[in-house]
């Protein structure tokens, strides 16, 4: 009886060890098929997005041909762009269900790699010289808050001024418009002010949500001395002469009947109606919003408006006074990363590289993160595309701490107050401070 005993416990140890190596998954068989054979390397993507799937499928064709045995599997996360970061952090916190390579919005980048979700790549791409074909500002998207680096570019985007030529120029206006300070940018408006709609787009409503951030309060606040995160310090600016002078620029704009009318300018449809309904028409003077803008008037886009490239023209946005380095803009973008949890690391990043080479690095309209594609003939086909890449020489990114989405909020209240009249600029910052203190603690908060 104690012979079986014995061997019955034995037995149970054997199952329980062999249950758990199958549970933990463990490096070195994760991502082989059942029978042990070939290995399967797993990248997900935000769908739909027609243009990212038929650029990476061609990139894994290529991979496969390289690497035989190897079987990569594209996974398309149908999310909106509130789910998918969700359904991601999900996929990516267990050693089950982490994919090898994920598809990373910047302003998630640095959330996601603080709370040890991401692999740091710094050595991988120090060591490869593609690395220095890409612009430095892009290469901030991808650094986390410990100064690694969390993933390659593979498109960003930039912000700068839309104008409209025929209406400048009946006004008076020379053009190409160079506008060199906000000053510039307002006698311009003013000029039109009578012969428009809107003489001077801006997002700067709470239902626009990061629109009115990015596009509108980061540039404009990016363009004075003052920021909005002090990296040394590691405290959030809650006041400063740069945050006030922003939102005395959105004041202006509405309290000089420069803007669009309140009845429709701070809801959720506003910008679409601007793209694809008032500026085809030629009554939008200037619009201050991204590279994106001509996608709507193209043959297949939301609104298409075969004139709009003898209409429309494109200039950066000043800095406040013209100072250095004399423009202004904000980028965002994608980039693919590395979960710490992937089953095939060193593959994964082969992929990425090869995925991110200048001979692969084609992702529809969006602007390349590279400098060398940046030249290319094949590249600048695009109208204004080469201008706008310009931009990204002194582009600038968000400070996507943990806490900026409770930032972008406030920054969002404190826009849409100023517009409305509700506050002014002064009565605005102060509440601006104020909730970021409440929300992040005073003691990571500073002035300027």
């Amino acid at each position: 009886m104690r012979i079986w005993n014995k061997r019955l416990l034995f037995m149970v140890i054997l199952l329980v060890a062999a249950f758990s190596l199958v549970a933990c998954g463990g490096n070195d068989g994760a991502g082989e098929d059942a029978d042990g054979g070939d290995k399967t390397l797993e990248l997900i993507y935000q769908a739909p997005d027609d243009a990212f799937a038929s650029w990476i499928d061609k990139v894994k064709e290529e991979f496969e041909e390289e690497h035989e045995g190897v079987n990569v599997k594209i996974t398309a996360v149908d999310a909106d762009e509130g789910d998918y970061p969700n359904k991601k952090i999900l996929m990516m916190k267990s050693e089950k269900t982490a994919p090898d390579i994920v598809m990373e919005d910047t302003e998630a980048l640095k959330p996601d790699a603080a709370a040890g979700y991401l692999e740091p790549m710094t050595e991988d791409l120090e060591d490869w010289s593609d690395w220095d074909h890409f612009y430095d500002p892009v290469k901030e998207g991808v650094t986390g808050n410990d100064g690694e680096l969390y993933g390659i570019p593979i498109s960003t985007d930039v912000r700068g001024l839309w104008y409209n030529k025929n209406v400048l120029e009946n006004a008076g206006i020379d053009v190409p418009w160079e506008p060199e300070t906000w000053d510039d940018v307002l006698d311009a408006a003013t000029a039109i002010k009578d012969d428009v709609e809107v003489p001077f787009w801006i997002n700067s409503g709470k239902a626009m949500g990061e629109g009115t951030t990015m596009q509108t309060f980061l540039p404009l606040l990016y363009g004075t001395d003052s920021d909005l995160y002090d990296e040394e310090d590691e405290k959030w600016i809650v006041e400063s002469n740069g945050f006030l002078d922003t939102l005395k620029f959105i004041d202006d704009v509405y309290n000089d009947d420069l803007g669009a009318s309140l009845s429709w300018a701070i809801t959720g449809q506003a910008g679409a109606k601007i793209s694809t309904e008032l500026m085809p028409k030629e009554e939008v003077g200037i619009a201050l919003d991204g590279n994106w803008m001509p996608g709507n008037w193209g043959e297949d886009g939301n609104a298409p408006w075969p004139e709009w490239e003898d209409a429309i023209d494109l200039a950066p946005l000043p800095t406040q006074n013209g100072q250095e380095p004399g423009h202004s803009t904000v980028s965002g973008g994608w980039a693919l990363s590395v979960p710490e949890k992937a089953a095939n690391k060193d593959l994964a990043i082969e992929f990425i590289k090869l995925a991110t080479s200048e001979d692969n690095l084609r992702y529809g309209t969006q602007l390349t993160p590279r400098e060398d594609i940046a030249e290319l003939d094949e590249y600048n086909q695009l109208t204004y595309q080469e201008k706008m890449t310009n931009f990204l020489e002194f582009t600038n990114y968000r400070p996507t701490y943990d806490e900026y989405p409770e930032i972008s909020s406030n920054i969002q209240d404190a826009a849409e107050a100023v517009t409305t009249g509700s506050m002014t600029p002064e009565e605005a910052m102060k509440e601006f401070k104020e909730a970021v203190q409440r929300d992040v603690g005073e003691e990571n908060t500073k002035k300027e």
